[in-house]
């Protein structure tokens, strides 16, 4: 659907869409809710006819992420996922930032929706409560780790959702090898082989960036991406780039970190000196510095872990011979990451949706253990196959572009729903450029999804000071990598810091280390007892 008429697509896609009604039975899975005889052939043929008159049960989600790389529930995998719980789905991806609230204001919502925005969907009158439905529902058996539930519970008590990227720690003990993926660093390797060049410390990347501009003047010696920004740079001085830090037992807001000043003078020394360009500022797309990369433009890319691989796929596509090199080491002294999430993204059954059974049996699949892995990994046996001790070894490029993964609608319908460690176990395996970065830096992650539970409640005070403190930020972090001097730099932070202050950044630590010690309480005692 182009984006033009997107908003026009819900309206009639709501108004048009009637559903029939199905049944399915079901069992508990490894995570959440999974099918009955895991999904088997003869279980898939029941399900597939269990509409009225034989017809399938459609549905429509809404992805609220405009930069989503598919717009069509289309390809052999989302195309089996489809046959097991007899449901057709019609994807409509969001154009804007703007456009689920529309929606919800309306009151026409797709039937389920994907969003990050947990505060704003996980209300009683946007969506319906998954607990409750579990009532209505007996048949499709959901019976989700009970941590799980509470890192999910709303103010009122019931949970809408099963946010994306968390597992408890009984999963991670199941595995001896789970990775952390993240943002990453990556050069040519080309150059850097000419030059003689190489990087292990922090110190290094001014040494090559120099050495880099001066051989090739006319070539961008680094950009960054929009989205992860200097994310690698962060994590190697042990930095956080949002929310809440532990500090001897209290939450401070972010912008307190000792170091954070010497990561924003780093970052503007390189600016002045030309390394990083004044256009890249305004890149508001991930393709954007993937193009500068994939055309030979660029020396060096701060983005995500997976870009070089990813970025390796498309040149080599183009026929050209030079390759981009991750920087899978960590050469930060203080090297840290931050793990403090307790779900991202996740589904959402709306209150519009007019078919509540065939939409809670697609979320019971897709949160379940195998619904998860097909989705992530594909079909076992054609895209996959398991070792012994329940890793995965593709048949395809897992970080390859889209070229390898959109015919088979690969990977990326498993970010609707994934756990930790279905992501985290994909690579264990692997010998790729992403995954010896993710086993290198994985004992550098820093855990406490406690901090994550801190949510701020709609139209809330703090909501709004948060809401006022980023929007600041990220219009005085330009001024402050861009400053025309280290004293202006140094003067532009300390002037953030001191909007944020003004803003209300006290309220906000006041307000988390009031909730902090009872719900550190309460998840390790939900810990404890499972």
């Amino acid at each position: 659907m182009k984006k033009g008429n997107v908003l026009a697509g819900i309206l009639a896609a709501v108004m048009l869409l009637s559903t029939a009604c199905g049944s399915m039975q079901g069992t508990s899975g490894e995570t959440v809710g999974t099918i009955e005889n895991g999904g088997n052939s003869t279980e898939t043929e029941n399900v597939a006819s269990s509409g009225e008159n034989g017809s399938r049960d459609k549905l429509t989600i809404f992805v609220d992420e405009s930069w989503w790389p598919y717009d069509t529930w289309e390809g052999a995998v989302p195309e089996e996922f489809s046959n097991r719980v007899g449901i057709d789905v019609e994807i409509i991806r969001a154009a804007d930032d703007n456009q689920l609230p529309l929606m919800v204001s309306s009151g026409d919502m797709a039937d389920i929706v994907c969003s990050s925005r947990y505060q704003f969907m996980a209300d009683g009158e946007v969506s319906y409560a998954l607990d409750e439905l579990a009532e209505q529902y007996p048949d499709i058996t959901w019976d989700p780790d009970p941590v799980f539930a509470f890192v999910n519970q709303a103010e009122d008590g019931h949970y809408y959702t099963i946010g994306c990227g968390f597992s408890p720690d009984s999963d991670y003990e199941a595995y001896d090898s789970i990775l952390t993926e993240g943002p990453g660093f990556m050069v040519r390797s080309d150059i850097m082989e000419e030059l003689g060049l190489s990087i292990d410390s922090l110190d290094d990347l001014d040494t090559v960036f120099a050495a880099v501009q001066e051989a090739y003047p006319d070539m961008i010696t680094t950009d960054f991406n929009c989205i992860h920004k200097f994310g690698w740079l962060m994590n190697q001085m042990g930095l956080k780039n949002n929310g809440y830090v532990e500090n001897n037992g209290k939450l401070e807001w972010y912008l307190r970190q000792d170091g954070l000043l010497d990561y924003y003078k780093k970052v503007n020394e390189w600016y002045r000196k030309g390394y990083i360009r004044t256009e890249n500022f305004a890149y508001t797309s991930e393709d954007d510095t993937k193009e500068d990369c994939v055309a030979g433009q660029a020396f060096a890319n701060f983005g995500y872990d997976n870009h070089a691989d990813n970025f390796n796929t498309a040149i080599a596509a183009n026929g050209d011979d030079f390759r981009f090199q991750l920087i899978t080491e960590s050469i930060g002294e203080n090297c840290k990451v931050y793990n403090t999430g307790a779900g991202g993204r996740g589904l959402y059954i709306t209150r519009s949706c007019k078919n509540t059974e065939a939409a809670f049996r697609f979320l019971s699949y897709a949160y379940s253990d195998e619904g998860m892995k097909l989705l992530m990994w594909g079909i076992e046996g054609e895209d996959y196959t398991l070792d012994e001790q329940g890793y995965p070894t593709f048949t395809y490029d897992f970080q390859g572009d889209n070229s390898v993964l959109q015919p088979r609608g690969l990977k990326y319908w498993g970010w609707l729903v994934h756990n930790a460690i279905v992501t985290g176990i994909a690579e264990a395996t692997s010998t790729s450029q992403t995954a010896e970065a993710r086993k290198n830096l994985t004992p550098y992650v820093y855990r406490n999804p406690v901090i994550g539970l801190i949510r701020f409640e709609t139209d809330s005070d703090e909501a709004v000071i948060d809401s006022k403190i980023k929007d600041m930020v990220t219009n005085q972090e330009a001024a402050i990598l861009t400053a025309d001097s280290e004293a202006a730099c140094e003067k532009a932070f300390y002037e953030m810091v001191d909007l944020a202050e003004q803003l209300g950044m006290s309220k906000l630590e006041e307000y988390a280390n009031a909730k902090y010690p009872q719900l550190k309480a309460e998840y390790d005692k939900v810990v404890a007892e499972n």
